[in-house]
């Protein structure tokens, strides 16, 4: 197949956008794939690169309006056109995140609150406006086309809103990669741990996201708080504004116990210097970091399959899956529990069993027969 893949930003941070690079590798292996970008940081291997001019740095809709229609008028001639993005032109359209109309009316359609105040922002907001009709333009189920989810729950939420029919969706979870078996993983981790400067006696536990808020970072320093009297420390890995967190550590006698990594493309030492890996976040379609922590044998905390799509694949004992991600309570309890060393090393061996079954080959192999289901269609 000839695939158009469309993604403003293909670059190895971030979660859409990880997926995408990790996904478009592994297709680019039989298939002749071509991107279409804003951004790269890294020049795909066997892909050929299309860049799509940036004329709107700012707002942020109208760069997402030009996007979708400067790419519109540049695919034509390709078998399939799979896009990551809001886009009004395409046969495959990969989903990560909740609907736009969603975020406005609450989960349920028929929720009444708000009604008057979503109806005032559509004729004030061009912003609004803006992404409301975008996506009722991309969710039409034309003939043809299909679209991917990165979680069942995000599934139910498109179809809550938008007439779809089951056979026009798939699901393709994020998948992991095993550490590579030639590393010494003893001196990798002893590395980190000196370079954070992390006892061999404490426990360290590792956040990773960006959006911090969203992610559960706030009960997750309060739950820290709770657990002042034992050796723990935590390295939050993501970028974004932390001044209020900062605020939050300093205000509890925690700011000893907070390291911040920011932003990094070597999630993978980080996670080899953890003990212990915590994410409970509030929303989440299909988080990518849980797996990945467990792929590389660090048991996991986060959010259950209500807050988490991910969770939908993991078993309560092959992590701790919160059913209140904000009580800080349950979160330290969590923590107490993986503080005993063969209790964390049962949950690693089963995590990291499941993160061998989930792999990013699985994923593209799901990815492919989607886009093989939309080219026989169009053919």
């Amino acid at each position: 197949m000839k695939l158009a893949i469309l993604i403003r930003r293909y670059l190895t941070t971030g979660g859409a956008e990880r997926y995408a690079v990790e996904v478009a590798r592994r297709l680019a292996l039989k298939h002749e794939v071509h991107i279409f970008a804003q951004e790269f940081d890294h020049v795909p291997e066997g892909m050929t690169i299309h860049r799509v001019p940036k004329r709107f740095a700012k707002p942020n809709f109208a760069n997402q309006w030009w996007f979708s229609w400067w790419t519109a008028r540049h695919v034509r001639g390709f078998d399939v056109v799979y896009t990551h993005e809001r886009a009004t032109r395409f046969d495959v359209m990969h989903i990560h995140s909740g609907t736009f109309v969603g975020g406005l009316l609450g989960k349920s359609p028929d929720e009444k609150k708000h009604r008057f105040n979503v109806l005032l922002k559509l004729l004030t907001q061009p912003r609004v406006a803006a992404y409301w009709w975008l996506e009722k333009l991309h969710y039409r189920p034309l003939p043809g086309r299909r679209w991917i989810a990165v979680s069942d729950m995000i599934k139910r939420e498109v179809q809550a809103f938008y007439p779809i029919p089951d056979d026009r969706f798939s699901i393709a979870h994020p998948g992991a990669d095993l550490p590579d078996a030639t590393v010494d993983a003893v001196s990798q981790r002893k590395f980190w741990r000196h370079k954070l400067s992390v006892a061999d006696d404490e426990v360290l536990l590792i956040f990773v996201g960006s959006e911090f808020k969203r992610k559960g970072l706030t009960a997750l320093i309060n739950a820290l708080a709770l657990l002042k009297s034992q050796p723990v420390k935590l390295v939050i890995v993501g970028g974004g504004d932390r001044s209020a967190f900062e605020r939050q550590a300093a205000s509890l006698n925690l700011t000893d116990k907070l390291l911040w990594a920011g932003l990094v493309k070597n999630t993978g030492d980080y996670y080899a210097a953890a003990d212990i890996f915590v994410l409970p976040t509030l929303s989440d379609a299909g988080p990518m970091s849980p797996i990945e922590a467990m792929a590389q044998g660090c048991p996991a905390i986060f959010s259950g399959a209500n807050y988490a799509g991910m969770a939908e694949m993991i078993q309560d004992d092959e992590a701790i899956l919160l059913k209140d991600p904000k009580s800080e309570v349950e979160i330290a309890a969590a923590i107490v529990m993986l503080l005993n060393k063969d209790v964390r090393r049962q949950y690693a061996s089963r995590g990291r069993l499941l993160a061998g079954k989930l792999s990013w080959e699985r994923t593209a192999d799901l990815v492919r027969q989607a886009l093989e289901a939309a080219a026989n269609r169009v053919k």
